[in-house]
Formats: C-alpha cells, structure tokens, sequence
C-alpha cells in the first residue's frame, strides 16, 4: 500500500484554519483514540516553520501565515509525541529549539510535591497566596529518559532554581496541582500562561499562535469534586485559538442522564456537564467513534465533523459537515476516505 501524506487532503481545510478566539473540540473513546488526530493538528501548524523555504498546502491554505504551538498534555508523554511526530517529519525538539514549539507536561509531575513545599509546613508554595495545598499521593521524581544525560539545574530571570525535571530538553514547563478549586487552577494556568507569553514575546508579525490542551478531563477524573474542582471550575479554560481533546465514552457522557433513577457518580455528571459545556461553545467538534456494525480490517473507526454552539452563521469560510472514515496503518499513516470510498 502507497505511503499517505502527513495530513490527509479530507482533512486539510478543519486542521489548518483557525479564527481568532476559536475552540475546536475532539472527542474520542478507548477503542478510537485522538493521538493520530492531534499529531495531524501538530503538523498542519508546524509544517511551515519545519522548513523555512516552502509553504505547507498546495492551496496556500496557511496564506503565508506561520504558526506557532504551544501543546499541553495531561495522559501523554513528551517522549511519546517526539516519536511520533518524528515519523511524520516533525522534529519537535528541533522546533522548540527554534521557539515554535513548546511542550508543557501535566502528567509526570501533576501530583509530585517538590522539595521546596515541604520546607514550612503550612505555608503555601510562591505565588499560591494563603490557599493551603492539598494532600495528594506524592510519586516518586521521573528517571533520566533513556540515551539522556539529566539536565543541569537552570536560574530562572527571578531567582529561582529550576528543577532537573523542569529543565529537561524539549519541555518548557512541568506542571504541579496545588491547592483546591479555582485556586489549583488559577496556579495551573498561570503556569500555561506564562509559557503562552514567552511564545508571544518572539512572535513576528506574520505569526499565529495555536494552543492544544491534550485531555484536561484528566483532572475531574483524578480530584474530582472533593477537592472543588468540577465543570464550573474548569470552563474558562480556552482563552486563545484553541484545540481541546476530551473521552467521550458512554459511560462518562450518556450515564450521567441515564442512571436509571439511581444518581450518577459525580465524576459521570461533572464530566458530562465540561464536555457538553464546550461542545456547545465551540465552533467545530470533531467526533472519533466505532463503526456501529462492528470492527473491520481496512477501518479503524469513523470521524464525525459537525458545527459546535460557538458556530457563527456570518462566517465567509463555510465548513462543511460530514462523515468520513479513517484507517491507521502500520507505519503511522492514515488513510482518511468517504463512505463507499475504496
């Protein structure tokens, strides 16, 4: 079978265009996952400044406009993304070398307590005002990733000592949970911010800048309401072009309204209301599922495009909706093709 381009032409005008303030939703479930999909945003994005001497799109679909990512993960690894870009032709580190891309890890370190928290009891870590932290389970600190040497602690510009962790080649920041409520989130995104304003500072002109946040649900799942963070907490997290990737299994979204008179979970009901939430003000949403008749050979899974409630009806850039169907192949490519298609 022929090799398939990095971003399947189907596919090409809902990962390349992005107004200003706008969220795109995915959705997926444990047999349909979203990595294939994301890494195809990554390369729409960065293709351009993966190569300085050509335009990605025969369309000219970027219209000269290069952009700039800054990618947030909460269930993956920045080794996991690094390869699998690799096999698209993206060289993340290289990139972020160059500041067109930054990594911010939410999962290695979320629940690790760093040192310097434990040195007054009861005093909350800088920039977290009075709010008192959490007891959540610590883990122990990550191990070098293989063929690495650690990196050296680095100063930041205020003083303060980067972790080895922190300073680790290819992540601009490792993210830690603090507190509860808005104030563990309020923490959280300043950390994202923070990163987001760095990208800005060295943007030229001609630049955009897109942020993907790779599953946040994670959050609900591992605190939960008991420590005050829920979907209200949650929803004001898109403040830029953003790309958001949520689960969308059934017991997650369809179990929190049909419980059969028995109240749902709190994590079913908190996530149903964040996902409907955003689905309803985002413009597009990008649905991944089964087929309903079953697995098959040459289909890995179906991709819904549809209009989400942030949609606006003037809009001269008209997206249409459809099904397509999609096949992972061994190689990491991805065949993308309508119904009845060969």
């Amino acid at each position: 079978m022929p090799s398939q381009p990095p971003l399947p032409p189907l596919l090409t005008p809902y990962l390349s265009t992005f107004p200003q303030s706008s969220l795109t939703l995915v959705t997926s479930i444990l047999d349909a996952t979203g990595n294939w999909l994301v890494l195809r945003f990554l390369h729409a994005a960065l293709s351009t400044s993966a190569s300085s001497n050509t335009a990605f799109g025969a369309e000219g679909l970027h219209n000269g406009t290069k952009k700039k990512v800054v990618f947030v993960s909460f269930v993956r690894s920045w080794e996991f993304w690094r390869t699998e870009a690799k096999r698209l032709g993206l060289d993340l580190a290289r990139l972020a070398d160059k500041q067109q891309f930054a990594f911010i890890d939410g999962l290695s370190e979320l629940f690790y307590t760093p040192q310097a928290a434990h040195a007054t009891p009861g005093v909350s870590p800088a920039g977290l005002g009075s709010t008192p932290r959490a007891i959540l389970p610590l883990r122990s600190q990550p191990g070098a990733v293989p063929g690495r040497l650690p990196a050296p602690a680095s100063t930041t510009e205020g003083g303060s000592t980067a972790t080895p962790g922190q300073a680790e080649l290819g992540i601009a920041r490792k993210l830690h949970l603090y507190g509860r409520g808005t104030a563990a989130l309020d923490a959280l995104e300043k950390d994202i911010v923070s990163v987001i304003d760095q990208q800005r500072a060295s943007m030229a002109e001609d630049e955009e800048l897109l942020l993907i946040v790779d599953q946040p649900d994670l959050l609900l799942a591992a605190t939960g309401p008991s420590m005050g963070i829920g979907a209200t907490e949650m929803a004001e997290w898109h403040v830029h072009a953003t790309v958001l990737t949520l689960a969308a299994d059934s017991p997650l979204i369809h179990n929190a309204s049909t419980s059969g008179g028995h109240p749902a979970p709190p994590i079913e009901t908190e996530h149903a209301a964040f996902t409907i939430g955003l689905a309803h003000r985002a413009r597009s949403v990008l649905q991944l599922r089964n087929l309903e008749t079953g697995a098959a050979r040459d289909v890995s899974g179906v991709l819904r495009i549809s209009r989400g409630g942030g949609w606006s009806t003037g809009e001269e850039d008209g997206l249409e909706e459809k099904d397509v169907l999609y096949f992972i192949q061994r190689d990491g490519g991805v065949r993308v093709f309508g119904r009845g298609e060969s």
